[in-house]
């Protein structure tokens, strides 16, 4: 059910937006008339979309500053996110181990560090901050559940 014009006159951030969960938030936030911007790193996925993308890197905190100062968004949904490598613990690389952390956790603090600010000045805003059930039900492998999951 589309609940018309619920968003109208918002401006919405979806980090990660180009696919998966973001992908779906950002379309019913479009569809419920709020105005969109979709951040991502990955720029082929984001020349399909035909309402307002970024490429960005939200592990960069400084472009994450400026681009949200930009955007100036109501509502962030912060749904960028890997899994790293499917490995043992004692294999796991630790540049893949940094990776998933600075996205997983670091981008996040990031992204809402620089939102909030702006939705307090505006006496207005929400953010959604998605993260992974592993972090509650754990791995059946013998991998690590990194602490970005269980935060």
């Amino acid at each position: 059910m589309i609940f018309e014009n619920r968003f109208q006159g918002r401006k919405a951030v979806i980090t990660g937006g180009a696919a998966g969960l973001g992908r779906g938030i950002a379309e019913r936030i479009a569809a419920e008339g709020g105005d969109v911007e979709i951040w991502d790193i990955n720029a082929e996925a984001l020349a399909a979309f035909d309402m307002s993308t970024r490429q960005i890197d939200v592990t960069d905190a400084t472009a994450v500053a400026d681009a949200m100062t930009q955007a100036q968004p109501d509502i962030l949904v912060c749904s960028a996110g890997i899994t790293g490598p499917n490995t043992t613990t004692w294999d796991y690389p630790i540049d893949d181990w940094l990776r998933v952390h600075d996205l997983n956790l670091n981008a996040v603090f990031y992204c809402n560090r620089a939102a909030a600010p702006i939705m307090r000045g505006k006496g207005w805003g929400r953010i959604i901050n998605i993260a992974s059930i592993a972090g509650k039900e754990g791995i059946r492998t013998p991998r690590p559940t990194p602490p970005p999951r269980q935060a």
